[in-house]
């Protein structure tokens, strides 16, 4: 449970991170873009599986 937790908190920070280097880029093709709040859930999600990844191989090798 706290590996979940960890890995959405650090995916909310990088989705963050992403959106300042980034900008607003959602929907893809479309002249409206998304609310900032959108598209740093958006970039959250996408980083959501990699971070519960790589958090989870880290903790089970050391």
């Amino acid at each position: 449970m706290g590996l979940i937790i960890l890995s959405t908190i650090l995916s909310i920070v990088l989705g963050s991170c992403a959106w300042l280097v980034l900008g607003d880029r959602f929907p893809v093709g479309d002249e409206a873009k998304w609310p900032v709040a959108n598209n740093i859930c958006v970039y959250a999600a996408i980083l959501l599986l990699p971070v519960y990844l790589t958090i989870f191989v880290f903790f089970s090798f050391s």
